[in-house]
């Protein structure tokens, strides 16, 4: 989980650009059970501010595999993430409220769950094959055919 670390120390003033290649360790490190699989290529951009500020925006895109909520087979969603979150260096630490964190000067902040949080939020409502995609023989079973 080591990619996912911004460490105030070494940051730069001024623009930064890399991407991080997310699969299924993240999930699994988030103990989320009802991912099966996962690929994203997503993109960090960020700009730190004198000393005390950095501000990170995320873009990228991917494929998360999940349960079909109709038919309960496998499911692979296309998927484009995006949000951003400021990081402040401060002497008082502010736990990460979803946009921003503040931690110390010198220390170093993952950007684990924000990246996990964006993906998990652009996931639809309901996860589901199209119609015509789902398993034939749960769908009689769920309409009392079988």
């Amino acid at each position: 989980m080591k990619r996912y670390i911004i460490d105030s120390q070494t940051l730069q003033t001024g623009d930064f650009d890399f991407t991080i290649n997310v699969g299924m360790e993240l999930f699994e490190a988030m103990e989320t059970d009802d991912i099966q699989d996962a690929e994203f290529e997503i993109r960090v951009i960020g700009n730190r501010l004198a000393s005390n500020k950095v501000d990170i925006e995320l873009n990228g895109e991917g494929k998360i595999t999940t349960i079909c909520d109709r038919c309960l087979d496998s499911v692979t969603l296309p998927e484009e993430v995006a949000g951003a979150i400021t990081i402040y260096f401060g002497d008082e630490v502010k736990p990460f409220d979803g946009y921003t964190a503040t931690i110390r000067k010198g220390d170093t902040f993952s950007i684990a769950q924000f990246v996990y949080d964006c993906i998990m939020l652009d996931l639809p409502v309901i996860r589901a094959h199209a119609p015509e995609e789902c398993n034939p023989e749960m769908i009689a079973r769920i309409k009392g055919e079988l």
